[in-house]
This record gives C-alpha cells, sequence and structure tokens, in this order.
C-alpha cells in the first residue's frame, strides 16, 4: 500500500501551488510554481537523477484522490502541494519496467499537486528547491 507524506524542504511554503512552468532540458526539469496570488514563485530544479516524469490532469485522478481521502483526510492534500511518496505504484511500474537496473530505495518519488495537475518525478537525486 502506498504511503504519502507530506514534504517540506523549506519553511513558508505557500499550502497552495499553481503550476506556471514545467521544462526538461540540458538543465534538468525546472518547475516553477506559483501562490494564489502569485506573491510567491517557488522554483524547484531536478539538475540531475530525473528517471521517470508525469502529468496529469488532477480531475482525472478520481481514485488517487477518493485514496488520500479515505488514508489521510481531505485536509491532508487540499491544504499542501508537495509530497513524497513510499511503496508507490510508480516506481514499481518503473522497476518492471527497468528490469530492476535502478536501486528502488535510492528512488523517491515526488508528488506535486496542484488545483489542476498532479506532476509525478521519480528521482535518485534531491531537486533545489527556492522562494523568488
Amino acid at each position: 500500500m502506498e504511503q504519502w507524506e507530506r514534504w517540506v524542504p523549506l519553511n513558508n511554503l505557500p499550502s497552495k501551488l499553481y503550476n506556471d512552468l514545467f521544462v526538461d532540458n540540458s538543465d534538468g526539469i525546472t518547475l516553477e510554481f506559483s501562490d494564489e496570488s502569485n506573491q510567491k514563485i517557488v522554483w524547484v530544479n531536478f539538475r540531475e537523477g530525473v528517471l521517470s516524469y508525469r502529468n496529469t490532469d488532477e480531475g482525472s485522478l478520481l481514485k488517487m484522490l477518493k485514496y488520500l481521502n479515505q488514508q489521510y483526510g481531505i485536509t491532508f492534500y487540499s491544504e499542501w502541494p508537495l509530497f513524497k511518496v513510499k511503496n508507490s505504484g510508480y516506481l514499481t511500474w518503473f522497476q518492471e519496467q527497468s528490469c530492476g537496473v535502478y536501486e528502488s530505495s535510492e528512488i523517491v518519488h515526488y508528488v506535486f499537486l496542484t488545483p489542476h495537475d498532479v506532476i509525478e518525478i521519480l528521482s535518485d537525486y534531491s531537486p533545489s528547491v527556492r522562494i523568488k
């Protein structure tokens, strides 16, 4: 069973973020999020170590939202945007597809849960996170 935990890489992060930018280029994966009033910009960069990512419309993940609501309650995910997932189904799928080339204990499943998108990244390196 998946185990979700809130990920708090910095103090003073907004409780709700909107995805403004997702770039995959030679500098790695860069995400930029803004708060509801566009006062704070949260910048996340995975310089290396991104093994897989996916972006799904939040409204299409009803099973996931139902699971989160039953396991943790609605405020767990509606009032916080950043998570890490242990015993991840996504990571299990990745391990199967890669024939176990990577040590699953070194890979972290990050989730960026916004009102419109659920961005998931599998990485064996921690990202840089800062507030602009």
